[in-house]
């Protein structure tokens, strides 16, 4: 077993703990502090840690299939366009950089980032469950 993947899952929640608390005290709780306002906000936490996490997570998923190539593309050849000593152009046509790229991440094995993705599912139902907490407060 890879002693890595815990430490990820543990990095993730703990991230997602302090936005968590940073949206917490961040909402400006009354000074009476019911059960029902401490319930709403922690919700209102995890949602936004959740909303976050997938949000990444998905942006990570979406750039290791290649889709952003054309746009790291376009910047090369418009860097070296507009800063032509400075920027060296070894990119060629779209055609080879785009194979290029995918050869590079076929050797890399990046796939993305599950944890990312099953911390902020964790988070998304946990605040769901507080949801259903609160309307039965």
């Amino acid at each position: 077993m890879n002693s890595g993947k815990p430490l990820k899952y543990l990095v993730w929640v703990i991230l997602g703990l302090g936005i968590c608390l940073g949206v917490v005290y961040g909402k400006g709780l009354p000074e009476q502090v019911t059960a029902a306002d401490l319930v709403l906000a922690i919700g209102d936490g995890c949602t936004v840690a959740a909303l976050c996490f997938l949000s990444l997570g998905l942006l990570i998923w979406v750039a290791t299939t290649g889709f952003f190539d054309i746009f790291s593309y376009a910047v090369r050849k418009g860097a070296h366009m507009f800063i032509p000593g400075l920027v060296r152009d070894h990119t060629g046509d779209y055609y080879s950089y785009k194979m290029g790229r995918q050869k590079d991440r076929e050797e890399m094995g990046k796939k993305g980032e599950k944890s990312l993705f099953l911390a902020g599912t964790g988070f998304l139902f946990v605040s769901l469950v507080l949801v259903v907490v609160w309307y039965q407060l």
